[in-house]
């Protein structure tokens, strides 16, 4: 006969492939006909814009482009020229476990832009792509909460409280941030963009019913020319906020929001005297919200039968379980050593890899490799690029046995000449952890039981007196004696789940 179970029964999106992968691509570019010969690059600067994904049995197909500009001198002049990049990309990644089915949330990241001339008409470029792919899979899982009907066949039941971290659901949505942004009156007489970039943050998330209302901020810099051939730079914010429909929500869950640009425009606009008072800007980007679930739960982990025998279907799977969430902040001070004489700084751009594991002299730290990049003017009135790497390191301990989903973003950057003419870069460096551990829940499937053969306990004594041999807890005493834990506690005056120590003497009392 089978015993009817309580069952709780949860859907997860369960990560069935997650993995990072390198790529290189190269190309060659001609200086335009009716441009001069180059004299010196300057510096060149791209982002990786993400297009497309899809899923099949076994692989990912992501596509997207590399967009950038090659800043250079040409010969006999001393304002910069600028060739853009467009470098299209379509990488297939083999991933067991995947299908159609599958829901993909993948990001690009541009870890190197290198450019270097091979002779005054052309210039390589050589950039190194990162790509970030995790795939989801749909599953339901069913657990034992209690056992029906038990007290009929003498069932005796353990419940552990378990948390779960889980994926519950997986959205994606892509939208466009527009806007104009006021130009000072420094910037009114430029003739043209350089460069441009931008990086989304989540500033905020809130659920409302089945909405999640999402909140963020575009940071926007752009490096310029000005009508008489001098450089600047700006930045701007520009906040923006988006409302994403998601069924099953309930305030207890936790948004995952990973927002990727796969697109940008700035148009400076010009009125009829030729000066730019405003430039519109439109942004497009994706966002991939991951809702996932902590939710406790008291379930079935063991049970037994003082009357009959079971036959007990079980098993385990193993879950996450949250252990925090915290924040960190990290000042970053860099010396740049430049290659002439420094005038003053035009623009500084830092761009932060994932975080990443890695190994130090004190262990595994969590740290986010930094590019660093300073135009500048040089005492020769010449403008120049100066850059470097460096590795921040998150000041937090870490637990082997865990696992750690960070991010990292650079916010409040700044730079300045030093004494000896080195400059120096400052900027804070956030990331955003979310620690958890895994854990083995067990599964109560199914539940047989004899009902014809009952125990016969007619024999047995209704009291045994038994001096402890090892530590052992009441649960397992009282199942190897087919009494139960109350009696136990109750013939013993035990109020509290103690561990009974080797050498005590103990009163088993028969379940009456």
């Amino acid at each position: 006969m089978e015993l009817s179970l309580e069952k709780k029964i949860t859907r997860r999106w369960e990560c069935v492939f997650c993995g990072n992968s390198l790529h290189e691509e190269n190309t060659e570019m001609i200086v335009p006909d009716h441009s001069p010969d180059i004299m010196r690059i300057v510096r060149g600067s791209a982002d990786a814009f993400l297009r497309d994904k899809s899923a099949r049995d076994g692989k990912i197909d992501v596509g997207g482009n590399i967009k950038g500009a090659v800043l250079y001198i040409a010969e006999g002049e001393k304002k910069v020229r600028k060739l853009d990049v467009l470098m299209p990309f379509a990488y297939v990644i083999d991933a067991p476990g995947v299908n159609d089915l599958s829901k993909i949330s993948a990001n690009v990241f541009l870890r190197s832009f290198d450019v270097r001339e091979i002779n005054p008409r052309k210039i390589s470029v050589r950039a190194n792509v990162e790509l970030s792919v995790c795939a989801y899979g749909e599953r339901e899982l069913s657990f034992c909460r209690d056992i029906q009907d038990g007290d009929e066949f003498g069932i005796c039941t353990k419940k552990s409280t378990v948390s779960m971290y889980h994926p519950a659901n997986f959205r994606e949505k892509g939208f466009t941030i527009s806007d104009d942004i006021e130009l000072s009156s420094a910037e009114s007489g430029m003739s043209g963009l350089l460069t441009s970039s931008v990086n989304l943050k989540v500033t905020d998330t809130k659920i409302i019913g089945n909405k999640t209302i999402m909140k963020g901020n575009a940071y926007i810099s752009y490096v310029y020319e000005n009508e008489d051939g001098s450089v600047g730079c700006g930045e701007y914010e520009l906040p923006f906020s988006q409302i994403i429909d998601i069924e099953g929500l309930n305030e207890e869950h936790d948004l995952k929001v990973s927002l990727s640009v796969t697109g940008i425009e700035l148009e400076p606009q010009y009125d009829a005297a030729g000066k730019a008072h405003y430039m519109t800007a439109s942004i497009a980007a994706d966002a991939s919200v991951l809702v996932l679930s902590n939710e406790t739960a008291a379930l079935v982990d063991d049970v037994y039968s003082i009357k009959l025998e079971l036959d007990v279907r079980r098993s385990a799977e193993k879950c996450a379980s949250l252990c925090a969430r915290p924040e960190k902040r990290v000042a970053v001070t860099e010396s740049i050593e430049a290659g002439t004489g420094v005038k003053s700084v035009i623009d500084v751009n830092v761009s932060l890899m994932p975080p990443a594991h890695r190994r130090d002299e004190g262990g595994e730290v969590l740290c986010s490799d930094a590019a660093i990049s300073v135009m500048y003017i040089g005492e020769d009135d010449g403008i120049y690029n100066a850059s470097r790497r460096s590795t921040v390191v998150c000041p937090m301990p870490l637990d082997a046995a865990h696992k750690y989903d960070a991010r990292a973003s650079v916010s409040s950057k700044s730079a300045a000449v030093g004494a000896a003419g080195e400059i120096n870069v400052r900027f804070f460096t956030d990331f955003e952890i979310t620690e958890t551990e895994e854990i083995t829940v067990p599964v109560i499937s199914e539940i047989y039981v004899d009902a014809e053969n009952l125990q016969n306990t007619d024999n047995t004594p209704s009291v045994i007196v038994k001096r402890m041999a090892r530590e052992c807890d009441i649960w397992s005493l009282a199942k190897e004696y087919r009494t139960t834990v109350g009696e136990i506690k109750l013939a013993n005056d035990i109020t509290d789940d103690v561990i009974l120590s080797c050498g005590r003497m103990v009163i088993i009392p028969k379940k009456r």
